[in-house]
């Protein structure tokens, strides 16, 4: 990676006006001061913005969201599931192997109140980085509420193609299913399941997005059943 450097204005004039003449030039890179002899000429370069870790769209809400599933490589794939709170796909998603089942709830408890994960929790920041992030129900609500969801099976999975109110742009999200103690993944053509970041309060059920061909609704459940994650993207 380039260091940018920070010159004196001076130095920087007089190399600029007085190009034939070989320079000394002190340079600071944190703190600390290196001296360069017999400088004749200097370029300036920034370092290039760094690409999303994961494509999204912008539909003109409050976030941009991933065109799709964590873990998948296009929108029609259902990608991993995910216990709520876990950052990792497993085979047993039961109360007894979830991170905060009854007997290590740690966190996201009466005693903290905590409604959202912490980033350490949330398996699309810690996936893909800090700009990152599972959407909140706020989130999740406006992508309802902002969007018009239409049926389709165009693609190799049925699901929802996602239009924008605001600007007409559009994601997909397939249908998923879940799954539970059984190690089966019900409903993988027939309905959406998706994590939120965030619980009731006074519950520990975290909300999630299900949707059917007849309806879309928030609802909330048991936090050790595995459902896929949609990241949304807060970066600029």
């Amino acid at each position: 990676m380039k260091k940018i450097f920070t010159l004196a204005l001076l130095a920087l004039a007089t190399i600029a006006t007085n190009a034939q003449t070989k320079h000394t030039v002190n340079v600071w890179v944190d703190g600390q001061k290196t001296t360069i002899e017999n400088v004749d000429s200097l370029t300036f370069t920034e370092d290039a913005k760094p690409e999303p870790a994961m494509e999204y769209v912008d539909l003109g809400l409050s976030v941009k969201w991933a065109t799709c599933n964590l873990g998948a490589t296009k929108d029609d794939e259902i990608g991993n599931y995910y216990a709520w709170g876990e950052t990792e796909p497993k085979v047993e998603y039961s109360e007894n192997t979830w991170k905060f089942n009854s007997e290590n709830r740690t966190k996201y408890n009466d005693d903290d109140n905590k409604l959202v994960l912490d980033p350490e929790d949330d398996a699309a920041t810690v996936a893909l980085g800090a700009d990152w992030r599972m959407p909140d129900y706020t989130e999740l609500e406006e992508l309802m509420q902002q969007c018009e969801w239409t049926w389709t099976t165009d693609k190799e999975r049925p699901g929802f193609l996602v239009k924008s109110n605001k600007n007409g742009n559009t994601i997909f999200i397939p249908t998923s299913g879940s799954v539970d103690e059984s190690g089966e993944a019900y409903g993988t053509s027939k309905y959406v399941q998706m994590w939120t970041s965030e619980r009731p309060t006074g519950s520990t059920y975290p909300y999630n997005l299900f949707a059917v061909k007849a309806g879309s609704k928030i609802s909330n459940t048991y936090g050790y059943i595995g459902m896929p994650i949609r990241p949304v993207y807060k970066g600029k």
